[in-house]
């Protein structure tokens, strides 16, 4: 068991001797414990609630990780991490705490949506709720999955292309651009991106 949850215990964990971190969250806040599985030379699993993958830099450590175990090249490093970085957002954002993407689109969006982003961080519910990211890869690929536990959504509505005059979804065209897969399933609440390696 590990405890209090930071970035550097996080990451100090997957460079341990661990393939699966979950931060196990209790009643009282802030959480800070986690259990552990055993290392696997090919993947690693993290299950985290809300609130700590809001504030840790999720898509960064993880692109560390990546590279630190030499799965991926310095150079391929920043496609990864921006295309998670997407999907963690989304997760978080638009997933587990329900902030919808038509929150930016009029004159005050961008307040509005700040505003919904505090009162939704600021309920315990919706900051206990898990992002869970499966991290694995072969000779030839890497694939990450990001999963939620939010509403889901209509994935018939994920734009193919950029729409200049609006202030949101964009993420899943350049997830597109830049990753050699994407799927999402579980009625939108997961993500996966495939990287050649």
């Amino acid at each position: 068991m590990l405890s209090d949850v930071d970035r550097g215990s996080l990451a100090a964990a997957l460079r341990g001797s661990y393939a699966a971190l979950i931060e196990v969250v209790s009643d009282d806040e802030p959480a800070g414990d986690w259990t552990a599985a055993a290392l696997s030379s090919t993947g690693f699993y993290l299950s985290l609630s809300t609130a700590t993958s809001f504030s840790l830099q999720l898509a960064a450590l993880i692109s560390d990780e990546l590279v630190a175990r030499a799965v991926l090249s310095v150079e391929q490093r920043s496609v990864v991490e921006l295309c998670l970085q997407e999907a963690v957002a989304n997760a978080i954002v638009h997933g587990n705490l329900g902030i919808p993407s038509t929150a930016k689109d009029h004159p005050e969006g961008y307040r509005v949506f700040s505003q919904l982003l505090n009162e939704r961080l600021a309920d315990p519910l919706l900051r206990r709720r898990r992002t869970d990211v499966f991290t694995r890869w072969s000779g030839r690929t890497l694939d990450i999955s990001v999963a939620d536990q939010g509403a889901g959504f209509d994935t018939s509505l994920i734009p193919t292309e950029i729409d200049t005059t609006s202030r949101s979804g964009r993420g899943f065209v350049f997830m597109r651009a830049l990753a050699g897969r994407v799927a999402v399933t579980d009625g939108g609440r997961c993500v996966s991106l495939r990287f050649a390696l």
